[in-house]
């Protein structure tokens, strides 16, 4: 676990704890979530809300008491959304801040496990604005793209 995991409710230091333990990724837990694994991990740092059904599927998963998992769920409350952001003017680029500061704890695990701990650049870093048709309006994706460079140990 990292240093994230310190502060977290008692279900997600569970969660962390049997990951670890059942040498299980973020991305196949979401493939037995049926969910994708940036959610995932969201949801192991306190930042996402599971369903009965996700819990149930945990605790079968991770070989942990269903019961036990969801009180512990009810007992964290609602998820910890808050991020401070500065700047929240501007409404096309203050949602994309907020995020980045809200998933960081899950993009930094899925980056760490998908490529190893190390560093990814800002000065190389692609960005791309993709328009996504919708038949109600249009979405928009954004793509970062950057190098990762390994820690040296």
């Amino acid at each position: 676990m990292n240093n994230a995991a310190e502060s977290l409710p008692l279900a997600c230091s569970k969660l962390l704890r049997e990951k670890a333990r059942c040498k299980l990724s973020f991305a196949e837990i979401a493939s037995h979530l049926s969910h994708d694994e940036v959610w995932t991990a969201a949801l192991f740092y306190g930042r996402a809300t599971p369903t009965l059904k996700d819990i149930h599927r945990l605790a079968d998963l991770l070989n942990l008491s269903a019961e036990t998992l969801e009180e512990d769920f009810r007992m964290a409350g609602p998820p910890m959304r808050e991020v401070g952001v500065s700047g929240k003017t501007d409404p096309v680029v203050y949602p994309f801040q907020e995020a980045i500061a809200l998933y960081a704890p899950a993009i930094r695990s899925v980056i760490t496990e998908k490529l190893g701990d190390g560093a990814v650049c800002n000065a190389t870093m692609k960005v791309r604005v993709e328009k996504v048709p919708r038949s109600k309006g249009n979405d928009v994706r954004l793509v970062l793209e950057s190098k990762h460079t390994p820690f040296q140990s």
